[in-house]
């Protein structure tokens, strides 16, 4: 943040000394030279270094939900591939809300998909992470659906 007042400040102060008449000419027209490179240089080294933050940002981001994904997906294993929202955001330590926006992101990825239970429950099903005989078992719900 320095950097970014440093440069108006160096430039300002420039511009006063050459009103006032405390640089000659030659020194005057080098001064504002100087002045105007180390602006934009600072400009650019500043807009670098923001696109470097929020780079570094999103992708903390991307790991972290990477991260927690991966957790759903190894305790959906370990459920043998199905799981409920609760079921999630108990077991992987998350929240509600948390644990269905990453089981929903995985639908949408075509990591799982949804299937009701007899009572009414949303089951998220992660296929190859049921046990052989549950991979067997399996059904597709739109199958029994009527024409």
């Amino acid at each position: 943040m320095g950097a970014l007042l440093g440069a108006p400040l160096f430039a300002l102060l420039t511009l006063s000394m050459i009103a006032l008449g405390l640089l000659d000419s030659d020194q005057a027209v080098a001064a504002t030279i100087a002045a105007l490179i180390f602006a934009a240089l600072t400009l650019v080294l500043s807009i670098v270094a923001v696109r470097g933050i929020r780079q570094s940002r999103e992708n903390a981001t991307v790991d972290e939900l990477s991260q927690e994904e991966n957790r759903i997906l190894r305790y959906a294993q370990h459920k043998e591939g199905r799981l409920t929202v609760e079921e999630a955001a108990l077991g992987c330590h998350l929240s509600v809300d948390q644990a269905q926006e990453l089981l929903d992101r995985l639908v949408m990825r075509g990591s799982a998909d949804t299937w009701p239970s007899e009572a009414g429950s949303l089951v998220y099903v992660f296929r190859g992470l049921g046990d052989e005989q549950d991979k067997l078992s399996a059904e597709d719900p739109f199958l029994h659906l009527e024409p």
